[in-house]
């Protein structure tokens, strides 16, 4: 699967819902399940573009 693919919005959508419903738990960063939609919101266009160009 191509990272292109991986990123498209309705994985994305499901892999957010699928953390949420399972109260995942936080990561390295030690952001909490309930932070991640909002940080999602404001700061997705700079990840995605780092996660395409790989850096």
């Amino acid at each position: 699967m191509l990272m292109e693919q991986v990123l498209e919005r309705e994985n994305l959508i499901q892999a957010l819902k699928r953390v949420e419903r399972n109260k995942g738990s936080h990561g390295v960063d030690g952001m909490q399940v309930q932070n991640l939609r909002p940080h999602l919101v404001t700061a997705w266009h700079s990840m995605k573009t780092s996660l395409l160009q790989g850096t």
